[in-house]
């Protein structure tokens, strides 16, 4: 691969809005502040911030990539990236997602313990 693509597809993964996009849309007055608790909470996940237009202090929603570890703060009237099930989940909802995920973290596609379809066990 040409050094021009390998820098152009990082430059995609730096942003929530860029290549493949997918988030979550998670909704929870505690948003409406910059530095809420679960900002911390993503940062120590290993989450970085994926959109570059700030906080707006009267926008209580967020997306949140899983897949590629990037998070946005919801911009009023703007559509950032389609909505995993298009609709918005509470805080403890995406909690619960992350953690099923979480579980597979480093896993092959369909291993869910230690081979390959052992989902039956």
């Amino acid at each position: 691969m040409s050094k021009f693509w390998e820098e152009f597809l990082m430059e995609e993964e730096k942003w929530i809005n860029k290549g493949h996009v997918r988030a979550f849309l998670v909704c929870d007055k505690s948003f409406l502040e910059f530095d809420a608790p679960f900002v911390q909470w993503l940062l120590e996940e290993g989450f970085k911030i994926g959109w570059c237009k700030g906080h707006y202090s009267n926008c209580p929603w967020m997306y949140i990539d899983i897949t590629r570890k990037l998070y946005a703060y919801g911009m009023p009237g703007i559509a950032i990236v389609p909505v995993i099930g298009e609709h918005a989940i509470t805080l403890d909802e995406f909690k619960t997602i992350y953690a099923i995920y979480k579980k597979y973290e480093g896993k092959e596609l369909f291993t869910f313990y230690k081979e390959r379809f052992d989902c039956y066990e």
